[in-house]
């Protein structure tokens, strides 16, 4: 599976609770495979908070992360390309040992992101 595969998949913890689905998938700013993922939380005003990949595997209703629905609640919040202080601090909220920034992947456009050809008037 393609890193932007991932996008829109509903996202489940160890529990089995949804937490959310995937708004955007970043590499890991080491080793360039897919570390990250923003999920998309809360029923008013969304909120992207970042999930880390150790541990992910596909379930039988979508991604299943290592992390519970509280903690990624809770996490820093997504705003676009991290800087290394928010890098550092998003390791260190997960317990993971710091790394560069992760990258955010493109985005490869589905068929329904492309508006509809508008027809020539007659």
């Amino acid at each position: 599976m393609r890193p932007q595969d991932l996008i829109g998949h509903d996202v489940y913890d160890p529990q089995g609770r949804k937490i959310g689905r995937v708004g955007t998938v970043y590499l890991d700013g080491s080793t360039h495979e897919p570390g990250w993922v923003t999920v998309k939380t809360g029923l008013f005003g969304p909120k992207e908070s970042f999930v880390p990949l150790t541990g992910a595997h596909p379930g039988d209703q979508g991604l299943q992360v290592d992390v519970g629905l509280d903690k990624v609640k809770n996490a820093p919040q997504a705003a676009g390309t991290l800087s290394a202080a928010d890098a550092t601090a998003l390791y260190r909220y997960y317990g993971l040992p710091e790394a560069p920034p992760p990258i955010p992947v493109q985005r490869t456009p589905k068929p329904s992101d492309i508006p509809p050809r508008r027809q020539p008037a007659s």
